[in-house]
């Protein structure tokens, strides 16, 4: 006979097992009916926005406070679902032609927003002293252009030093006002996370350029080397060709750091890159600058920079000669230089002729090279 206990025990641990393979089906019937509404919910949506989105009329204010009426008698998840599909293609808008890339389209989201309540919601989500949540409100700020939520955002940039840098100067960015993004760089010079990459990404999402403008011109004359760095070397052509004046006065007061952020800027001007700045780079006491420069002056196929590039093929460094030979070797004459140094008889300027000629250039000038080596 079976111990009562015993039977008790697996009678107990049985309906245990029943109660929890009930949990899970009833989570999975709920998660999946919950991924149906929200199926639901986006195709009604989209059939909403785009007879909003798509009237020809200018001023449409009537069509709007109606539509929200409609969105708020929908309950509180189809709210939520309206909010993910506006950030969305708000979002999406930013990178790629969309049906509502045009700004007048966008102005119409961004004005649902407001009426929705959904830009007062970013407010309280940016203080929250839950970091999931502060750049939950950040992000919707930020697509929305939520001009309230700066000074919000400012000081959550404080209170949260790390985890939200990014995606808080990616909403103040996305604002658009120079200002605003000199003041949160300023806030965090002294424990900036972001790096040459996150700082392109950021800067891409500015709607205004000539804020974007205003905001380089004030940030490559930063008091902190490694913010003017940064910027420098996320200046694509145009800045670098409208900012040219302040991007050589930089270069001649600027440390290191900076020096060779200039050297970056300016090789993305390619064969109009200006040869005196990078002639003169090609100087500089630091061999990670010249090294830079010689690589830079490839595109630049003038002879007063082929000179210049056969010159410092006896730099005492290996990069300089390294990038010189291969910036040089696309120039037009290269092999009559190439010869010249070969034959001054310094075999590592030879091992760099050779190492650049063997990347494809003239096999017959690589074999005279060989044979003047031997």
């Amino acid at each position: 006979m079976l111990n009562p206990a015993l039977v008790f025990l697996l009678i107990l641990l049985l309906a245990s097992f029943v109660a929890l393979i009930i949990i899970c089906i009833s989570r999975k019937l709920a998660k999946d009916a919950q991924e149906n509404q929200n199926r639901n919910n986006r195709n009604e949506i989209k059939v909403m926005l785009d007879k909003f989105i798509t009237k020809a009329q200018e001023d449409n204010s009537e069509g709007l406070m109606e539509f929200c009426r409609d969105a708020l008698n929908k309950g509180s998840n189809f709210l939520a679902s309206l909010d993910e599909y506006l950030l969305e293609i708000l979002e999406k808008a930013e990178t790629s032609g969309t049906e509502y890339n045009d700004a007048k389209y966008q102005s119409r989201l961004r004005a649902m927003a407001g009426q929705l309540g959904f830009t007062s919601e970013c407010l309280a989500q940016i203080r929250s002293q839950k970091p999931g949540i502060s750049v939950r409100g950040c992000k919707r700020a930020g697509l929305y252009k939520v001009a309230d939520a700066v000074d919000v955002m400012e000081a959550a940039l404080v209170f949260f030093p790390g985890e939200n840098q990014f995606e808080i100067l990616l909403a103040l960015a996305r604002i658009g006002r120079a200002d605003a993004m000199q003041r949160a760089f300023e806030k965090i010079k002294n424990n900036i996370l972001l790096n040459e990459r996150g700082v392109i990404e950021i800067l891409s999402s500015f709607p205004d350029y000539d804020e974007k403008k205003k905001l380089f011109r004030n940030m490559i004359h930063s008091d902190t080397n490694y913010i003017a760095a940064l910027f420098l070397k996320a200046a694509d052509r145009r800045i670098t060709e409208e900012l040219m004046d302040d991007i050589v006065q930089v270069f001649q007061t600027g440390n290191k750091e900076v020096r060779a952020a200039v050297v970056r800027s300016l090789s993305t001007l390619g064969e109009d890159a200006p040869e005196q700045i990078l002639i003169r780079a090609l100087e500089d006491k630091d061999w990670e600058i010249r090294a830079l420069a010689a690589k830079a002056l490839g595109p630049v196929k003038l002879p007063g920079v082929s000179m210049a590039l056969y010159k410092v093929l006896n730099d005492q460094q290996w990069w300089v000669r390294q990038n010189a030979a291969n910036a040089l070797a696309g120039h037009p004459g290269y092999e009559t230089l190439f010869i010249l140094a070969a034959e001054s008889g310094d075999e590592y300027v030879r091992d760099s002729i050779i190492s650049a000629l063997e990347n494809g250039y003239s096999p017959v000038l690589l074999r005279s090279i060989k044979i003047i080596a031997a």
